[in-house]
């Protein structure tokens, strides 16, 4: 699980877009991230609290190890910048919790 605690997760790491231009509906105030900014952070954010949540899981609940490919999914779009990608991979990772399937498929969606 060293993939998502050794990268750049921090505010500013990746593309930093997904290709909006701000207008005056999207311009963000003086600063404050703009939509596609707060995407980042929130993945950036949701994959920390993961890592967190599985370092302290896994030691007493081992069958919890399945969904770590699930998140590394997650990190992996997250540095492609394919932060909507991201967010629907960490909703597979939370159902997968939720239900208790460790072992749940991931979603597949090609890294550009």
């Amino acid at each position: 699980m060293d993939s998502i605690g050794g990268g750049p997760l921090g505010p500013g790491a990746g593309s930093g877009g997904i290709g909006a231009v701000p207008g005056p509906a999207m311009s963000p105030g003086p600063g404050r991230p703009g939509p596609s900014g707060l995407l980042q952070v929130h993945c950036a954010m949701s994959l920390q609290q993961l890592y967190g949540w599985l370092q302290a899981t896994v030691p007493q609940a081992p069958q919890v190890a399945g969904i770590v490919p699930l998140v590394v999914r997650a990190v992996q779009l997250y540095r492609a910048g394919q932060h909507e990608a991201c967010v629907a991979q960490i909703q597979s990772v939370l159902d997968s919790i939720t239900t208790g399937h460790w072992s749940a498929a991931p979603v597949t969606r090609p890294i550009a």
